[in-house]
């Protein structure tokens, strides 16, 4: 429990130090930012890919932010798929700030399968910006 407070508290000084990076550029297109933090059963990655057992929960911590000195982030999606198979989409939310972040928890399916998660970002400049998780259940 106290080595997640410590990854978490470590993961948002990061996060913040990201923000504040980001937010001095000026001038031309500004892609949003987006990472995220997976944790299982008190361990701690920041892996793509993953092997997790069958029927695991596993929670990831999902940060992004806006980029450049105007505009907002509008959109957060998640879409999900199996084996290689088509997305289907788990969440689909307009949001109106400058920063984004939320923990998701999830359960690993069945053995032999690939979970695809991805998590795409999208400000007012109609700019998008993705990440994906990949889980190899075994």
């Amino acid at each position: 429990m106290q080595k997640n407070i410590v990854s978490l508290s470590v993961i948002a000084v990061i996060t913040a130090i990201l923000f504040t990076v980001s937010s001095c550029e000026s001038g031309g297109n500004h892609t949003p930012t987006i990472c995220f933090r997976i944790t299982t059963d008190s361990v701690s990655y920041q892996s793509s890919y993953l092997t997790l057992p069958r029927d695991s929960t596993f929670n990831l911590f999902i940060a992004a932010s806006k980029t450049g000195p105007d505009g907002i982030l509008k959109t957060f999606k998640i879409t999900k798929s199996v084996n290689g198979g088509a997305d289907t989409t788990l969440m689909d939310a307009n949001v109106t700030t400058q920063y984004y972040s939320q923990f998701y928890t999830y359960k690993a399916g069945d053995s032999g399968t690939v979970e695809r998660y991805t998590f795409t970002i999208g400000n007012s400049e109609n700019l998008y910006k993705s990440i994906e998780f990949v889980d190899t259940v075994r």
